[in-house]
């Protein structure tokens, strides 16, 4: 008879990977924050204008940025829209998991009448909590690979769309403004919200995009916004010149998608050779047996 201590910690072992599956995930976008954004109301920030409380594990997470030795990535972190508390709360949510499953594993080993040595979560615990304690990181870099993908697509629309409303006789600021409020989603909205900075420092709108490309670490976004200060200090004709670093961005992007399929066609090519040594091997062992027997 299977004990009901045995059943317990399976589930408790479940729930478990669950949540670490859970984590280990890309989050869902919060579809509240931006409908609040699409219907707030001029001049407020939420119903009753105060900021929402930090949660306790984002509290924590901002009393172990300070930690020595500890190294965030402030930039990707950026481009994901991630804080660097919430960062840290992961990290130290892996580590303590990394701690605790050993111990744990010892103790449904203990319920199941099967002995595991002792020094197992003094062992384990320690290098499974440190190789844990990295996840967090590996997970960020990928997610801010494709944020920044998406980025650059974005600012080779927002050039385009510079260079038209330059074409129609815009000045430079208003051509900033006017094309950062055609788009939509993520990209649009930081650079719409970079110019409203800017503007309530009464400085000009390249500065703010100067000021975003610097945090995202985006060179075209530096471009455009140094295109724009020649344009907007000396009066230059920048027509040519946005569509002509519009395409040429295109066409980084479209060399990075050929690059990744090909490295994508060249991974296959293993699975592929074994899965035909293994039909072969299917085909020619019963002809083979025989002859031998």
């Amino acid at each position: 008879m299977i004990s009901p201590w045995a059943v317990l910690a399976g589930a408790a072992a479940a729930g478990g990977v669950a949540v670490l599956v859970s984590e280990l995930r890309p989050a869902a976008p919060d579809l509240s924050q931006a409908l609040e954004r699409l219907h707030r109301a001029p001049g407020g920030r939420g119903t009753d204008g105060a900021e929402e409380e930090p949660r306790w594990y984002d509290r924590v997470g901002a009393h172990s940025t300070t930690l020595p030795g500890v190294r965030i990535p402030h930039r990707q972190l950026a481009l994901i829209g991630r804080t660097p508390a919430r960062f840290m709360a992961h990290k130290l949510l892996f580590a303590l998991l990394g701690l605790v499953l050993p111990a744990y594993v010892v103790a449904v080993a203990a319920f199941v009448d099967t002995e595991l040595p002792v020094a197992v979560p003094f062992v384990v615990g320690p290098l499974l909590g440190a190789v844990l304690w990295f996840v967090p990181d590996g997970v960020v870099h990928g997610e801010a690979k494709e944020a920044r993908t998406e980025y650059l697509h974005g600012i080779a629309a927002y050039l385009e769309l510079v260079a038209l409303e330059r074409a129609a006789d815009c000045g430079p600021a208003e051509a900033l403004r006017r094309a950062a409020a055609v788009g939509r989603g993520t990209v649009f909205r930081r650079i719409r919200d970079a110019l409203e900075r800017a503007a309530t420092d009464r400085l000009p709108p390249w500065e703010g995009l100067d000021a975003l490309a610097v945090e995202l670490g985006l060179t075209p976004l530096q471009d455009v916004a140094d295109i724009m200060r020649i344009s907007g200090t000396d009066g230059a004709a920048v027509y040519d010149t946005l569509r002509a670093r519009a395409k040429g961005l295109r066409g980084e992007l479209l060399a990075e998608d050929l690059a990744r399929a090909n490295a994508d066609s060249e991974r296959m090519v293993a699975p592929g050779s074994v899965l035909t040594l293994l039909m072969t091997v299917l085909i020619v062992f019963p002809a083979l047996y025989q002859m031998l027997n």
